[in-house]
This record gives C-alpha cells, sequence and structure tokens, in this order.
C-alpha cells in the first residue's frame, strides 16, 4: 500500500461530500481523477492530502513501510506537492500583493530570476534530493524553461510561471505530485511540452502522480489508471480500459464529454441584456468610432522586449480574438488599456478618443472597461461572497471596500439570476466551481455596462459543457447589445463565428 482511503466522508461545511468512499493507491501507481467542474475533484484530492476534515473514515500513508509498517495518518512536510490554482496563487503572492504591483515594479529589483526560485542549479544541492544537479537540468530541459532562467518572476506571462511552478514542485522531490488541471494558462506548444515532461516522469517512476482535470482527452497516455468523479461522489475507479468502457456504456460517452445543452437565455437574461443594450446607446464614449489605438508601442525590460513597435485599432463593435504563445505579449498589451502599465505614459496610446497622459485618472479608464482574467482571479479575496465579487466590478476593486448602493446590489444580483447564480449569492466565492466562477467574474465584468469588455482566457479550466456555456452566453450578449470585445485564447477552436477581427502576437509583434 501506498496511500489508503477507507471509507471516508468529508465534512464540507453543513455538507457531506464522498459519503464511505474508499481507493486504494498502490506502490508505483499513477492514477487520474477525471470529472466535470463541480463535480468535487478539488474537494476529494484536498482530504487525500489532510487538507479537508473527514466525518468518518480515514486516510493513512505508507511512505515509509520499512519503519512504519502499519502507516500514518499524517503528512511530514514535503511529502506531497500540488500544482492548482490555489498554489499558483500562492506562489505569486509574495512578489505582487495586488495586480497592479506587478507592473508598478516592472523594474523587478526585489523579485526573484526563475533561476533563483529553482534552487542553487546543477553547482549546488537541493535538500533531499540524490544528483540533484543532473535532476535540476533534466527538468528545466524537459519543461524547457532555458530562455526564462535569468528572467524576473513578475516578468512572466501567467502560463510561464505556472510552468516554473511545475518544476519547483518537481525539484523538492515528493513521494507524491498532485497536477490538478496542469494544462491551464498553457499554450498548445506548452501544453506539448508538458505532455512530453510527465510521459518523462512516468518512465522514471519517481514521484507517484495523481493527474486532475476535467476531460478524459488531457490525461497522458502514460496513466493507467482512473478515477471518475461526479455530483461529489465516486462513480468509478479501476484500470482506465475497463473504467472508459463501463462509463461508455453507462452514459454513452466517457468522462468529461457531458452532452449538456447550449445556453438558454432566461427572462432574467433577456431583461439584463436589453438594460446594457440601452446603457450602450447613451454611452457619449460611444460617439468615438475608435475605442482604442495604438501607435509604434514598444515595452521593454532589460533585455527582453516584450512589445516590438506594435500598431493597433479597435473600432466601435468589433469582436477581436487575440492569440499567442505564452510570453508572446498579450498580457502587457491588455495592462496597457487597462491603465495598469507605466510605460503606457511612454508609447502613443489613445484610449476612448483622449491620448494617455492628457489628465485622465486610472479609474476614469477602468469605469469604461469590464475585465476578466486568470490574474484577477490570482489576486481576488477568497473569503468574498458571490454577490460582494459582483458589486466589485462597480469600482474596478479587488474585493469589495465601499458599500453598495440599492440600484447597484439590484443590478448585481440581476445578472446573478441572468446567469443562474442568484441562489449563490451569499456563498462564498471560492466555494464555488470553475464554471460558476467564470460566470460570477463576467457579471462583475457587466454591471456597470462599460463600452469595451476584455476577457483574457475566461474559458481555461473549463470542461467543455461549462466552456459551451460560457460561449453561448456571450454570443447571445452580443447579438443583444453593441458591445466591443477583447478575447485572449490559446485555443483558435473556440473562437466563436461572431467574432468579427483576430490578431495573433509572437514575440511582441502581430504576425496574423
Amino acid at each position: 500500500m501506498f496511500i489508503s482511503i477507507d471509507h471516508i466522508t468529508i465534512q464540507a461545511g453543513s455538507q457531506t461530500w464522498f459519503e464511505h468512499t474508499t481507493w486504494h493507491i498502490s506502490p508505483g501507481q499513477n492514477w487520474a481523477m477525471v470529472g466535470p467542474n463541480g463535480a468535487g475533484k478539488t474537494g476529494l484530492m484536498l482530504a487525500l492530502c489532510r487538507k479537508l476534515p473527514l466525518a468518518e473514515g480515514q486516510v493513512r500513508y505508507y511512505f515509509d513501510p520499512a519503519n512504519e509498517p502499519q502507516g500514518r495518518s499524517y503528512l511530514k512536510a514535503g511529502e506531497i506537492q500540488i500544482l492548482s490554482a490555489e498554489t499558483h496563487r500562492a506562489f505569486l503572492r509574495p512578489y505582487a500583493e495586488y495586480h497592479q504591483a506587478r507592473y508598478q515594479s516592472f523594474e523587478g529589483e526585489d523579485a526573484p530570476s526563475v533561476a533563483e526560485l529553482l534552487g542553487p542549479g546543477p553547482a549546488g544541492t537541493n535538500p533531499g534530493l540524490e544528483d540533484s544537479g543532473a535532476r535540476w537540468a533534466e527538468i528545466v530541459r524537459w519543461l524547457k524553461l532555458e530562455p526564462l532562467l535569468e528572467r524576473k518572476i513578475l516578468h512572466l506571462s501567467h502560463g510561464e510561471s505556472r510552468k516554473v511552478l511545475i518544476a519547483r514542485l518537481w525539484l523538492q522531490a515528493p513521494r507524491l505530485l498532485v497536477l490538478d488541471d496542469p494544462y491551464t494558462g498553457l499554450d498548445v506548444a506548452s501544453r506539448g511540452v508538458l505532455a512530453q515532461a510527465i510521459e518523462a516522469l512516468i518512465a522514471q517512476g519517481s514521484p507517484q502522480l495523481l493527474f486532475i482535470a476535467s476531460r478524459i482527452e488531457e490525461v497522458p497516455a502514460g496513466i493507467p489508471n482512473l478515477l471518475v468523479v461526479q455530483d461529489r461522489r465516486v462513480v468509478a475507479q479501476g484500470p482506465r480500459a475497463e473504467v472508459l468502457a463501463r462509463m461508455e456504456l453507462m452514459q454513452g460517452g466517457g468522462p468529461g464529454r457531458p452532452g449538456a445543452p447550449a445556453f438558454q437565455a432566461n427572462p432574467a437574461f433577456e431583461r439584463m441584456a436589453e438594460g446594457y443594450a440601452n446603457q450602450l446607446a447613451q454611452n457619449p464614449l460611444l460617439d468615438s468610432s475608435e475605442l482604442v489605438r495604438m501607435h509604434e508601442v514598444s515595452v521593454r525590460y532589460g533585455e527582453v522586449q516584450v512589445l516590438d513597435h506594435l500598431s493597433w485599432r479597435v473600432r466601435r463593435g468589433e469582436r477581436w480574438a487575440l492569440l499567442g504563445h505564452n510570453g508572446a505579449g498579450k498580457t502587457t498589451l491588455l495592462s496597457l488599456i487597462l491603465g495598469d502599465h507605466p510605460q503606457s505614459y511612454a508609447n502613443s496610446i489613445e484610449l476612448f478618443g483622449r491620448p494617455r497622459g492628457s489628465g485622465e485618472s486610472i479609474w476614469e479608464i477602468k469605469r469604461n472597461i469590464g475585465w476578466v482574467s486568470p490574474e484577477l482571479h490570482i489576486y481576488y479575496p477568497r473569503t468574498a461572497s458571490t454577490l460582494d465579487v459582483v458589486c466589485s466590478g462597480f469600482f474596478d476593486s479587488s474585493g469589495l471596500y465601499r458599500r453598495p448602493g440599492p440600484e447597484q446590489t439590484g443590478l448585481a444580483n440581476g445578472w446573478l439570476e441572468a446567469f443562474g447564480l442568484l441562489e449563490r449569492a451569499g456563498d462564498a466565492f471560492h466555494n464555488l466551481s470553475s464554471g460558476q466562477q467564470r460566470l460570477a467574474l463576467l457579471a462583475r465584468a457587466l454591471v456597470k455596462a462599460p463600452p469595451l469588455l476584455i476577457l483574457d482566457e475566461p474559458c481555461q479550466g473549463l470542461d467543455e459543457t461549462h466552456r459551451r456555456h460560457f460561449l453561448d452566453l456571450l454570443g447571445q450578449l452580443c447579438r443583444r447589445a453593441p458591445l466591443t470585445l477583447i478575447f485572449v485564447t490559446h485555443n483558435s477552436e473556440e473562437i466563436p463565428a461572431w467574432f468579427t477581427h483576430r490578431m495573433v502576437l509572437d514575440r511582441g509583434r502581430p504576425v496574423g
């Protein structure tokens, strides 16, 4: 035995999950846990790691059978390392306590480089890791991190920092490495690199691996064991081929491929979309035909050229898809529009017909932009209620620090009802599923009826059902209100036909 979960029931507030669940992991076994958003995958993983309380049952670890043949009920430091949205957030927060700090400290004197974060390197020794120099070089090579080693952590894209975190966890030589939706935020090439690295990890046999995904297609071929989760219970477990065959017979489709219908607009959605359209029609900013105008914009961090003489115009009513590899400059480009990046004043940029640096405040800019992004997700306080998250959109703050008025609260509740979340208004934001969190953040972006909507990878981490639901909802909104949209994605297949324009960035320049 390696880890045994015996007849557990998880206590989650006033609810109980995974009642009487048993799951055994043997030495040398690698497992994948698969299920749709909201199924409870992360909850079961946290219980396995002793981070959620149990109402009954026990979890025992047999990492040292020679000295502890009966196992133990506790973990020692570092025995299990977890990659997840929460650990990624914790990894970045020490270097920028709030979102804008990443750009306001763009020189990054106090921020460590990637090489410093990964430890002493080939010439040094990582505690508890035999032949650490060779392992360090091996992991850096497998994840193709060589070009990033001298870069500051603040200067990396979301996807680049995620790869660095994976390497950092791997270098700690855990007994079990947990990868919870590891491809989130990675471009197509980086996904391929990580997939090959995972296969190499499987081949070397240590550490053991628990891979968690919303879609079965993402599970590496070298993982032979599958545990399927739905509605906070385990519905199948065992050898991969047997589980998939059983699920095909039970559902007419495999796990992670549910056949939910497309989004159907409800009366609340129709009412809110109509109100949005009316407010846009009365917005004087839309008298300008161009909402964004950039001319020969350049941004550099030391020797790294992030944006290179880029010119771009976004006109009223256009819907842009923005693509590019990790580190291509997409997030920096958006930060210039959002007013977060200090180098916007050193460039020729006009927003809503007004040049940057002509006396406008950052809050005047943000008042006219709705925004959803992975970084907003990272820096948002976890204790906020769902309603507070939506209401904070009126004030463009990460957290609610001003009391909204009755009209603002009514609008926030209206969007929650439109998206089917009104019953979750009082729940903590972090207790929502990934799909529900994305919808709550979209509601936050819409409450003030902004003329420009910026959605930076809004579908990352969503299963196929929630992805289609989100895009269908967005399409219905675009058909009812003449909003202008910038939509960042790594997946060209998720760009709907109703987008009007497309730009691909490569090394800070448009290439298509």
